[in-house]
């Protein structure tokens, strides 16, 4: 049994390659394909269970990071989306992803408006572009985070600051739809720089729809989905040499797409 799963590509998306592996990786049948494929064919989301859109800056963030994207997908393809939403299905978007599910309206803070923007993602409070790995306490029981706790992954990103107002906020935490905060040494952020990269409300690094089935994920976990990929490859290698145990071939960001495969009844090779 598998699944299959549409990856986006086209305008300035980049790591559509990465996220396939992913999700391949994971038993998943995984096809990419450029907006405008997808615009001339929409039934392919009709036979899909997953929809992914990856990182990258599509238009060149000219209009703000994933506007641009966005909108061409709300002109084209939104009601096509907000049934495939509805069905029993799973999105992520991760990074501008994750922009551009935001400014779509796919992690609305209530079940009965997909397609109105309430929250925002936007430019860090450095003012500068954050590529450096995190630290994240997983808060939400979403099919996508199930049976994570923490993660400790990549971001990269300029415009990675999630900001709203407090009646949306209050839902938000209310509705349990805060699926990740950054934090320091297991504790909240609280704010602080770099733990929180961006300065983003609450020390949100992600956002689900009601359901938790609709992921928006600012950090990169098909960049932390390998043990090498880590920034602390070495010094877990030189521990696991020291003490003779097995280094594990994953790291914490492929847990994500395992968990999308065991959502479907997929056998991931982890399970393997």
């Amino acid at each position: 049994m598998t699944a299959k799963a549409l990856i986006l590509a086209g305008y300035g998306l980049n790591c559509e390659e990465e996220t396939l592996h992913a999700l391949e990786y994971n038993g998943i049948d995984g096809k990419i394909i450029h907006i405008n494929d997808l615009i001339e064919t929409p039934k392919e989301l009709e036979s899909a269970q997953i929809l992914a859109i990856p990182g990258g800056f599509s238009y060149g963030d000219d209009t703000g990071a994933g506007n641009a994207y966005a909108q061409k997908l709300k002109l084209a393809l939104m009601d096509e989306l907000r049934s495939f939403v509805e069905r029993d299905t799973l999105t992520i978007g991760i990074c501008n992803g994750c922009q551009i599910l935001t400014n779509l309206g796919l992690t609305p803070p209530t079940g009965s408006d997909y397609g109105t923007r309430k929250t925002a993602v936007t430019y860090n409070e450095t003012a500068r572009y954050q590529c450096r790995w995190i630290d994240l306490k997983i808060t939400n029981k979403s099919p996508w985070l199930k049976g994570i706790e923490t993660m400790h992954i990549p971001v990269a990103h300029g415009e990675g600051r999630f900001m709203m107002d407090d009646d949306t906020l209050k839902i938000l935490q209310d509705n349990n739809q805060i699926a990740a905060i950054y934090t320091k040494d297991g504790a909240p952020a609280n704010g602080e720089f770099p733990y929180n990269p961006n300065g983003s409300a609450a020390d949100i690094a992600a956002i689900t729809d009601p359901s938790g089935k609709v992921l928006a994920i600012m950090p990169h976990p098909e960049r932390g989905m390998f043990t090498w990929q880590r920034d602390d490859y070495m010094e877990i290698k030189d521990r696991a040499q020291r003490t003779g145990s097995t280094l594990a071939e994953t790291a914490d960001g492929m847990a994500l797409f395992a968990n999308a495969a065991a959502y479907f009844g997929v056998k991931s090779k982890q399970a393997a």
